[in-house]
């Protein structure tokens, strides 16, 4: 429980940071809100009142505190573009980009670990070099042209999906899973790939190791040996792997989106640094910041429970 705890203590104060330095970014360079939103022609007094109305003639470290503290109950602000609340605006993206970022962590999860077995067991075999080349270029290629390779090869080719034909999650669930399950894939080969190569790895040195012999030399078959013993040992790196790639799938879904018309963070993210709509951008990249926190501070404490040993090194 202390781990978890101080686990937890460093998001909060990790969480502090991100938003006071991003606060701190934006008011520098998004010049004068009332000029943004009232545009160059408007009267100063007209100026002055709205400067009034939205704290800008607060010091900014009072503007900070309140703003952090609408954070923390949902409220960020006022969008300079649509003169409307930016939880509004966001608030029905955030499920399509976590809900992507999930879908392709259960794809990663769900071709790594078979292939990763299977190549390990047939090390060196045809099957293993067959296995490699392919995650090596699999590997090299970034996920937003994975994007467009599925989309010419799916979309267009075997028309398995409609390019740009987003299913909302609010009208069709069902149709809304069928289409996000393409760029969830192209988000998750290139992670995929990389966790096959190290689950690989990972059973090829357990395979070495003396308790494996020992465990060979009690009668037990391969696959029990692989199972009941090795599996679990060669798991434990790859726990950090998968938190790690989860907190970049979050990041990453954002390109990704703009490859299949997906009306998510990422959009609204791209809109709004068009617009300088920097309220809308702040949020957008405090709530990523936060779910990446939150992965990699779950991923922490799970590794923990998987191996006490981490406690006891704290």
């Amino acid at each position: 429980m202390k781990y978890a705890a101080k686990k937890i203590v460093t998001m909060v104060i990790t969480l502090i940071l991100v938003t006071f330095f991003v606060f701190l970014a934006f008011n520098f360079i998004s010049g004068d809100a009332a000029v943004s939103m009232l545009g160059t022609n408007a009267s100063p007094e007209r100026l002055a009142a709205l400067r009034h109305e939205l704290g800008l003639d607060e010091p900014v470290l009072l503007r900070y505190v309140k703003w952090f503290a609408g954070f923390l109950r949902g409220d960020f602000g006022i969008s300079y573009s649509y003169r409307i609340g930016v939880a509004g605006m966001i608030g029905e993206k955030i499920p399509v980009t976590l809900t992507m970022a999930l879908y392709a962590f259960v794809i990663m999860i769900v071709i790594s670990i078979p292939l990763g077995i299977f190549a390990a067991m047939h090390q060196e075999g045809w099957i293993d070099r067959g296995v490699s080349v392919i995650n090596q270029v699999i590997m090299a290629i970034p996920p937003f042209f994975s994007g467009i390779l599925i989309t010419l090869l799916f979309g267009r080719i075997f028309r398995l999906f409609t390019p740009g034909g987003y299913v909302s999650y609010r009208t069709d669930f069902a149709g809304f899973l069928g289409y996000m399950f393409f760029p969830a894939l192209a988000i998750a080969l290139p992670k995929a790939a990389m966790a096959v190569r190290l689950l690989r790895g990972t059973l090829i040195r357990e395979y070495n190791m003396d308790y494996v012999r020992t465990a060979f030399s009690r009668g037990n078959s391969t696959k029990d040996v692989l199972y009941h013993h090795m599996l679990k040992n060669a798991l434990l790196p790859a726990v950090t792997f998968f938190g790690m790639a989860l907190a970049d799938m979050i990041a990453g879904s954002i390109i990704v989106e703009q490859v299949f018309s997906i009306p998510g963070l990422g959009r609204i993210l791209l809109t709004s640094i068009s617009n300088r709509d920097y309220p809308v951008v702040m949020a957008v990249i405090v709530i990523i910041s936060l779910l990446v926190l939150i992965s990699n501070t779950l991923v922490d404490i799970i590794y923990s429970l998987i191996d006490p040993r981490i406690n006891l090194n704290e």
